[in-house]
């Protein structure tokens, strides 16, 4: 074998091992960097918002709820309901709500004498235990809440007066896992 003959089948040897190399990192350069992409259409949020309404319709927040009947002459066992309010779901979404009865003010320990319920649809549940759903775009729920003074309420009550009781109604998305604001 002549020694021309062996430079040249070294060099082809290198220049093979040499593109072989260049293709096996051009390979694994394209593994690693492939990308492929898509448009998505617009993404829009829901709202939820939840509002206290009268018969006719019109807002009562800030408004007053009155007792209907007599509610002046609160006695121990006495029931008084107030005038019916309604639940009306403005938004899109489906929710879930609670009522809360706070802010009772007034001479004495009057409120605490004082147990809420609440009447839906002909049925009667503590306050506390109820939680009622409106769908989105659904009629206005009528509420009709009920107070009434605990049988043991004590002679020191009596004379006594409450007000700046408020109604609040607390939404959430029916999906959400989100607890009601304190």
């Amino acid at each position: 074998m002549s020694k021309n003959s062996f430079g040249k089948s070294l060099l082809s040897g290198i220049l093979i091992i040499t593109v072989a190399i260049a293709m096996l990192i051009g390979t694994t350069y394209a593994v690693f960097n492939d990308s492929t992409s898509t448009n998505v259409n617009t993404i829009q949020a829901g709202t939820l918002d939840v509002e206290l309404v009268n018969a006719q319709g019109a807002s009562i927040v800030g408004g007053t709820v009155n007792f209907t009947g007599d509610s002046n002459l609160w006695q121990p066992d006495g029931i008084y309901e107030l005038e019916p309010v309604y639940i009306k779901n403005n938004g899109d979404l489906d929710l879930k709500y609670k009522i809360v009865v706070t802010g009772i003010d007034g001479s004495g320990d009057l409120g605490q004498w004082i147990d809420w319920s609440v009447k839906v649809g002909g049925e009667t549940v503590e306050l506390a235990d109820y939680e009622g759903t409106i769908a989105a775009n659904a009629a206005n729920v009528p509420v009709l809440l009920v107070g009434t003074m605990k049988h043991a309420t004590p002679n020191s009550v009596m004379g006594k007066s409450a007000s700046g009781i408020s109604i609040t109604v607390y939404a959430k998305q029916t999906t959400a896992n989100a607890e009601y604001p304190a």
